[in-house]
């Protein structure tokens, strides 16, 4: 029976230049990877946590996929339609043609991605927030040329940065636009159809308009696997991952095993009873940076934990906070340690500070040696605290690991 409203798009209309030299005249969605196509294995993703109505967005070598459609529409327990483009419409352009058929609240997805992730998560997140526009974000492996978004408080943007502009400018981001949206339809009612010159895309055409019209986007940063096989580079990283079971362990259904850090005197040089308070004033531990990389291969992601009671103090912003943390985490990149989640406590419990924030005076679950940090991340991603092991310098960060039932590894016996 043909559905009436449709929870998914896939986006599979482009014509994959820079993988043409691989691909020849397969469309990259359908393009077989380890045996698999790119679209099958979306198709499983979401067959996986229950959707049943997904529309295709079609243009270049149509027949190709109206061939595999109907093999799909056999195989699996999901309604495909197809969304054929008479001309190209970029990206996004058909979701105006569409709007009538979406649900309320729908997916959208980049038809050339390897995935996996937790959908009950995510959806529950973008609920929970009443978004109406939720991003699919995590730490880039090239901050250079991807789109970026600066999130200080952890979910809401308050930055957004193309990559196809001011490339030479560094970003004071390190989240990267993974390909995956969930968008409320109210949007394409705020915003007008895309004219024949705009840039098409998501994040080039909504996104920007989004946040121009002042609408509140949300970044649910995932340390799940998702990456677009679009360059030679990146489909033999995919290949590679694949062989290894690297893409379906990393999904939140399968428990975690985590690599937490402190931040100061563990990544960063800072004296006792100082505070970081701007760029200027990181001066990285190199050495236990180089200590700390092979280790951080042992484990499924790695989380930065700290405390930072500057803020309760007035002496330092959440703006400020977060680019100071990307200074961080875009350097450990360059070294080979990658950062994917970054968390902090903005509390203290002491009062007494000309221009403190008296809201954040508090004795609270969050500050290290309280467990709080360490359980949220837990909570949101599903971490096996007893097979994740805390790396820092205090007794502070030994408390905290071991209030959470976390492993601890002082930083000075690297």
């Amino acid at each position: 029976m043909k559905p009436d409203k449709y929870d998914v798009v896939l986006a599979c209309g482009g014509l994959g230049t820079r993988l043409q030299e691989i691909t020849k005249d397969i469309p990259k969605p359908l393009f077989l990877v380890n045996g698999k196509s790119t679209l099958e294995r979306c198709i499983e993703q979401l067959e996986n946590y229950q959707f049943k109505r997904v529309i295709l967005t079609i243009g270049y070598k149509s027949k190709n996929f109206l061939e595999f459609v109907e093999y799909l529409n056999k195989k699996y327990q999901i309604y495909i339609e197809v969304f054929l483009e008479k001309k190209p419409m970029g990206e996004c352009g058909a979701l105006w043609n569409l709007k009538e058929k979406l649900c309320d609240d729908f997916i959208f997805i980049n038809g050339d991605l390897i995935f996996s992730i937790d959908f009950k998560k995510l959806k529950y997140f973008h609920k929970r927030l009443s978004s109406n526009l939720t991003l699919v974000t995590h730490t880039s492996d090239h901050p250079e040329d991807s789109d970026l978004v600066s999130v200080p408080n952890g979910s809401l943007v308050e930055a957004i940065f193309s990559k196809e502009k001011n490339k030479e400018i560094d970003k004071d981001a390190y989240l990267g636009n993974s390909g995956i949206f969930i968008l409320n339809k109210v949007l394409l009612e705020k915003i007008s159809a895309p004219k024949e010159n705009d840039s098409k895309s998501i994040f080039h055409f909504i996104v920007k308009n989004a946040f121009n019209l002042n609408i509140n986007i949300y970044s649910y940063n995932t340390t799940e696997y998702i990456k677009d096989m679009g360059t030679p580079k990146r489909l033999k990283v995919v290949e590679n991952d694949l062989l290894r079971d690297k893409v379906n362990k990393k999904n939140y259904t399968n428990s975690q095993k985590t690599l937490f850090l402190d931040r100061d005197n563990t990544l960063i040089k800072c004296d006792i009873g100082k505070y970081i308070l701007k760029e200027k004033d990181i001066d990285f531990d190199i050495h236990n940076i180089e200590k700390i990389l092979p280790i951080s291969f042992n484990y499924d992601f790695v989380c930065l934990l700290t405390n930072q009671p500057s803020i309760s103090m007035g002496r330092l912003n959440l703006k400020d906070l977060d680019r100071i943390n990307t200074f961080v985490v875009k350097f450990c990149l360059s070294k080979g340690l990658k950062i994917d989640v970054v968390t902090f406590c903005p509390h203290h419990p002491h009062k007494g500070y000309q221009g403190e924030i008296s809201i954040l005076k508090k004795d609270c679950f969050c500050r290290k040696p309280n467990p709080g940090l360490f359980l949220e991340q837990a909570f949101f991603r599903n971490i096996d605290l007893k097979k994740s092991l805390m790396i820092g310098d205090s007794d502070n960060d030994y408390l905290a690991a071991m209030n959470a039932g976390c492993n601890f590894l002082n930083v000075n016996d690297l």
